[in-house]
Order: structure tokens, then sequence, then C-alpha cells
């Protein structure tokens, strides 16, 4: 894949998408246990060098509603991702990668590891099913 367009064709080809604007699709996946899991992937422009970057990220609690340092503790051993905030309040596992030269692979990979963590975060911290 080599631009926004053409990752966005290949979504929506793969995919059901929940939601869309220019710069983010949402998707939402069936998790096991009759669960489900929201998954925002979003583009961004990195401003000081114009490169093109993807964001996969889920959310999984509200900020202030977490402890924080158990999540830390939590996704430590992690391959891909981190912890992250969108839109101010809501804490996500997140994961980037440069778009450029992004291969099906490394996009497949870490929509799926970063959907599985996120859902498990989620599980284990909230004990609920809000996302």
């Amino acid at each position: 894949m080599a631009t926004w367009s053409d990752l966005k064709a290949y979504i929506h080809n793969t995919y059901k998408v929940a939601d869309e604007r220019d710069d983010l699709i949402k998707l939402i996946f069936e998790e096991e246990g009759l669960r489900s899991q929201l998954v925002l992937i979003r583009y961004v422009q990195h401003a000081g060098t114009n490169i093109d970057w993807i964001q996969i990220e889920s959310p999984f609690g509200e900020l202030g509603k977490l402890d924080l340092t158990a999540v830390l503790q939590a996704v430590n051993n992690t391959l891909v991702g981190g912890i992250a905030l969108f839109d101010g309040r809501y804490v996500t596992f997140r994961h980037s990668a440069p778009l450029a030269d992004l291969s099906i692979a490394e996009f497949e990979m870490p929509l799926h590891l970063v959907t599985v963590t996120a859902d498990q975060l989620e599980k284990q911290f909230t004990g609920g099913d809000q996302f």
C-alpha cells in the first residue's frame, strides 16, 4: 500500500466499516464472549516531515477511571502499540506505522494485536464492554 486511499480501499474490501471521515475509519470487531471492540484507523501526516502515517487505536477506558500504573504494567511486554489518549478522555491502545511502504501484513497483524489487547485491557480494568 502506498497511499491512504489505497488503505481505505483495502479496508472497505475486507471489513465492514461502521463509520468514516476523510481521515478516520471506524471498525467494530466481534470478540469472544459476545464482546465487541471499536477500532479507529486514522490518517496522520507528520508535521515536521510531511510523511504519511496511520494510527490504529482502540479505546478501553476513560481517563480518571483507570489505574494507569497498573495499565502500564499490563502492557509492558506488548510487541506493538502503547497507551495513548483519544478525544481528551478515552485511554486507548495505539500503534502507528508509516504508510508509504506499509504491507498488508504490517497492517493486519498490528490491527489484530491492537484489537485483542484493547479488549483484554477493557475486560481486565473496567470489567465491562463499553467499546
